[in-house]
């Protein structure tokens, strides 16, 4: 009987660098989002993300490939886009602020 390879295995070439792409779209999509509707489902899917991302990262750790470092990278990024907040709310916050200034 011939060996047919599970479904996962036609990823590995690129599985080092499919978990960063995830990543990244995870973080791109709920951070861009300006609908209040869409920005629930984009949060869901960032969580979801984070899921794959954190089970991926944990894979690669304790199986001690060389693309670990990289994994875990990808879920820095993800955690710290999701706690900094966009550039568009820090400056909402500065609006109702009155500068004085000295002549």
């Amino acid at each position: 009987m011939p060996y047919i390879p599970y479904w996962f295995e036609s990823f590995g070439p690129w599985f080092p660098w499919i978990v960063p792409a995830i990543a990244l779209s995870g973080l791109w999509l709920a951070n861009s989002s300006q609908n209040g509707r869409f920005q629930k489902v984009a949060e869901r899917v960032f969580y979801a993300a984070m899921l794959v991302v954190a089970g991926a990262a944990l894979r690669t750790v304790l199986a001690n490939e060389g693309c670990w470092l990289l994994h875990m990278a990808s879920m820095v990024v993800m955690i710290l886009g999701a706690t900094f907040p966009q550039s568009e709310n820090s400056q909402s916050e500065h609006d109702n602020e009155v500068i004085f200034t000295d002549f």
